[in-house]
């Protein structure tokens, strides 16, 4: 692949070699990351870093098709901190204000770039073209956009603001009137404010919204924020979430939230039951949930974070009973079927194993089992999209055997569906051996998990053609010849020659934290593994799946 879709690769997984997607931590990342970067930084110049990152970047906050930013953001910071040509410096750093879409990018930026001057042993948190780039985005932003995110910041954000401004000597910039005390505004706590300082006499115009808001920020009863939101029109954004346990507050702005901020609200709000009520209707209604377009894995993992870890468990007087399903569960039950499809020709391949039927996921989703996550990805995949073919392995031989899910399916009968395969389980025919049930002629084999199996079967199936080959498993280095991804890739080859030139071949190895194969330096760019589970995984199938990354 060119370095700039190696670039493009690392936005989307966070690996520039490998087709691997396994969530680190931001640190793990940099450290682990940050050679390969200034490698690739050095073939590109500033045009082609641009293009590329502006592609990925497209349309800030309501992309759809990127996981998270954390990544380009960091080719973003090594690029201005490192490369050593100042006229692509230049030309990177002049579209700076395009590229970072909010004030929250912007303060992740800076967070990378002081965590690459300290890995380089530098004294200054940034160099110059950076501290020129930031500079650039606080002077381009419109006096709106400034007072905004003043209006719905909170203290450490003020904080932040403030310590980057007096690193970058804003004062000493010919700003005009009224964004420099646009500036100092952001830079200020709400408690300097209610005297109206000096300072914020070019924003006279405003003055009436600002001191609503420092008025909101230092309330102390709740009860006191309903006249205030309605007096000035204030949106759900202006006011602090501890001020909606005001049922009458709650009422008034829980309607206006966006599906995001609902569930953000939900662990708070879910301790006042009007409120949680409330929060309840808004959250199952349909139209909301199809314009909010969230995969079924998003609600699953929502509702598994507020229940307590699988490892802390509190002791019951008699037989274990069920867990009643929580109110978040119920939203996600209901959430299949009402997200945007693929669009693709997809055929998902499932690892039935009864002896994974019992297991939970490891890491972060340790309190959630291997059967819950397999049927959130693939029943809701199954739902969404017209043409979905489901088919699991059945038995030793490797052959796979078509799921009998229809779309009529609620969630439990799609569960239960899984479990009476009795998959891995071959009959005793005349063997006088004891067993250990009496009742019981059956025996645990395993069962062929082949990765090539599926694309040979796919090569010889005449009838249908597929885009998207989308297979989960436990893990995906059992039944892989050589442990390599050599096979897959050239059989991937094969298939788009043949049959579909856009086909993409998609692992997701549920209880693994790493890679499972050894992936070669050639042809692996049609090739995807997902590690683990989390909220990026069915946006990074979609997003393979359009091609947005190789």
């Amino acid at each position: 692949l060119p370095a700039t879709d190696k670039l493009r690769r690392f936005c989307f997984t966070g690996y520039t070699e490998a087709p691997v997607y396994a969530r680190p931590t931001l640190d793990v990342a940099i450290e682990s990351s940050f050679a390969a970067l200034f490698d690739l930084c050095e073939q590109v110049d500033g045009t082609e870093l641009v293009e590329c990152l502006s592609s990925v970047l497209a349309g800030g906050q309501k992309a759809t098709h990127l996981p998270r930013v954390d990544e380009s953001l960091l080719i973003l910071a090594v690029f201005l901190s490192t490369h050593g040509d100042e006229k692509h410096r230049k030309v990177v750093r002049n579209q700076f204000p395009d590229l970072v879409a909010d004030e929250k990018q912007l303060l992740l930026f800076v967070k990378l770039v002081k965590r690459l001057q300290k890995m380089a042993g530098r004294k200054t948190p940034f160099n110059r073209t950076v501290r020129k780039a930031i500079l650039d985005w606080y002077g381009k932003q419109p006096l709106d956009r400034l007072l905004h995110i003043w209006s719905v910041g909170n203290e450490s954000q003020w904080s932040s603001h403030r310590d980057l401004l007096h690193h970058c000597h804003y004062r000493n910039e010919d700003f005009r009137p009224e964004i420099m005390a646009a500036l100092r505004l952001l830079s200020s706590h709400a408690r300097e404010l209610s005297s109206w300082p000096s300072f914020l006499h070019p924003l006279a115009s405003f003055r009436g919204i600002i001191e609503g808001v420092v008025k909101m920020r230092l309330l102390e009863e709740p009860s006191e924020a309903l006249s205030v939101v309605k007096s000035l029109s204030l949106s759900c954004d202006h006011v602090p979430v501890n001020l909606l346990s005001d049922l009458g507050l709650a009422r008034l702005l829980l309607p206006q939230m966006t599906y995001d901020q609902l569930l953000q609200s939900w662990p708070r709000l879910s301790r006042h039951p009007p409120q949680m009520r409330l929060l309840l209707d808004l959250l199952m209604d349909e139209k909301r949930l199809k314009t909010a377009n969230l995969p079924p894995v998003r609600l699953l993992l929502e509702d598994m974070r507020l229940r307590k870890p699988r490892k802390v468990t509190i002791p019951l007087k008699g037989p274990n009973l069920p867990r009643k399903p929580s109110h978040l569960h119920s939203v996600y039950e209901a959430s299949f079927g009402l997200n945007q499809a693929i669009g693709r020709r997809m055929h998902i391949t499932l690892n039935l194993e009864k002896c994974y039927m019992g297991k939970f996921l490891t890491g972060r989703c340790r309190s959630l089992k291997y059967l819950d996550a397999l049927v959130a990805l693939a029943f809701g995949y199954f739902r969404s999209d017209p043409k979905v073919t489901v088919q699991f392995w059945h038995d030793r031989s490797g052959q796979l055997k078509t799921l009998p899910w229809t779309k009529e399916m609620s969630l439990a009968q799609a569960t239960e569906c899984c479990k009476n395969q009795e998959v891995n389980q071959a009959r005793i025919e005349g063997s006088q051996l004891p067993l250990p049930n009496a009742n019981s002629q059956l025996q645990v084999l395993k069962i062929k998990q082949s990765l090539t199996g599926i694309l040979d079967r796919a090569l010889e199936d005449t009838a249908n053609t597929y885009d998207v080959f989308l297979v989960l498993v436990p893990g995906a280095a059992r039944g892989n010849p050589g442990n390599s991804s050599k096979s897959l890739a050239a059989l991937m080859d094969e298939y788009r020659e043949k049959r579909s030139t856009n086909a993409k071949f998609i692992v997701v190895s549920l209880r693994q934290h790493h890679a499972s194969m050894k992936y070669a330096d050639g042809r692996n760019e049609n090739l995807l593994e997902l590690c683990s589970l989390d909220e990026h995984t069915p946006v990074l199938i979609n997003a393979f799946a359009h091609r947005k990354f190789y």
